[in-house]
């Protein structure tokens, strides 16, 4: 008896493929920005996306460390009441970089000269209707963000748009049932019998992005087939 192994393998970390922000200020739904990455995966899912995450980079160039402090605080905060307010937009806190201006190395591990408070906030625009996507999104915040009245010395920078969707574990049974729709395929195409293995299904829902409005939704995993002649 001659056996026959065909290993595909198709482990993906979620550092790769994905990263996950709350639209909260520390609990909230999971929201999973999307990466543009080339497909590797014969399994997937195309849905439309659901957001488009806005990073938002928050610093003040107060010399004073206590008043950059107070003034990146009061953007943040001003940030997220406007988008409530407006009720159009979600917020979800990113990474606070806190550092001191005098005496070499701070909190930040960054130099004297860098300044005191850096803060990032994501902006989550929706896309609601057929025609939205990631460009009208971005116009939409870069709008929102030019009509803030900032403290002080406060200054906003934003970063690279991605697009995003909300709890994407939710389409896990449907990616099982399409990759056991794959393997019924292949076993047919090989018209043999044989024993067939998947592991790393316990891994997470990994999210890439397809184009300007659409990811792809996919499991990580390995597939082994062993087929007796």
């Amino acid at each position: 008896m001659k056996t026959l192994t065909l290993a595909v393998s198709l482990l993906l970390t979620m550092l790769s493929a994905g990263a996950g922000i709350s639209s909260g200020w520390s609990s909230g739904p999971l929201i999973v920005v999307a990466v543009a990455e080339p497909r590797t995966v014969p399994v997937s899912l195309v849905i439309p996306a659901e957001f488009v995450s806005v990073p938002i980079r928050v610093t003040s160039d107060q010399k004073n460390t206590a008043l950059a402090y107070e003034e990146s605080r009061q953007a943040i905060e001003l940030i997220t009441k406007k988008a409530k307010d407006g009720g159009r937009f979600r917020t979800s806190m990113g990474v606070v970089s806190l550092s001191q201006r005098q005496g070499g190395f701070g909190i930040s591990s960054g130099s004297w000269n860098q300044p005191a408070a850096t803060a990032e906030i994501h902006l989550l625009v929706p896309l609601a209707k057929e025609g939205d996507n990631l460009f009208g999104a971005g116009a939409e915040a870069a709008r929102f963000v030019e009509a803030l009245s900032l403290p002080g010395k406060a200054h906003l920078e934003l970063g690279v748009l991605q697009l995003a969707v909300e709890n994407p574990e939710q389409h896990r049974t449907q990616l099982l049932g399409l990759l056991a729709a794959e393997i019924r395929k292949t076993r047919e195409a090989m018209a043999a019998q044989g024993n067939v293995r998947v592991e790393g299904l316990e891994g997470p829902v990994l999210v890439r992005r397809l184009d300007e409005r659409n990811v792809e939704l996919f499991l990580g995993y390995k597939l082994s087939f062993t087929l007796d002649k």
